[in-house]
């Protein structure tokens, strides 16, 4: 009997414990809310939002703006090689320069073969 007297004094909820849970059944609820709308995604309102008529023209628009992407990036990799070689070039020739210093005469040919070398390098790439 004492078994059955301690079960009943005790209740199954405490009253403090129902409203921390349902507060936190709240918050819960209102994270998942938040997740579900930072999962729907621009293209997903757009496509659920745009007529059947314009989606193609939709489609369009999104690829030009891929490849303009796309080429951007390509420019900006070409643009980053361009400047490591004229660096890894400059560093060359000043090193060069510094160990024929005792030789003016081989460092003028030199000189003369680098500045030769590059005026074909130009005739021959003509930036527009």
């Amino acid at each position: 009997m004492d078994i059955q007297d301690e079960n009943q004094a005790e209740p199954a909820i405490r009253p403090e414990e129902d409203e921390a849970a349902a507060t936190a059944g709240e918050t819960a609820q209102a994270v998942r809310d938040a997740g579900m709308q930072t999962d729907f995604s621009r293209e997903q309102w757009i496509l659920t939002h745009i007529g059947d008529e314009n989606l193609m023209e939709y489609l369009r628009m999104e690829q030009k703006k891929e490849e303009d992407v796309r080429k951007a990036k390509e420019a900006r990799q070409k643009r980053f090689l361009s400047a490591f070689q004229l660096t890894v070039s400059l560093a060359a020739v000043i090193i060069v320069m510094f160990l024929l210093r005792e030789n003016p005469t081989v460092m003028v040919n030199i000189l003369y073969i680098i500045a030769i070398i590059a005026a074909l390098w130009i005739w021959k790439n003509p930036r527009s």
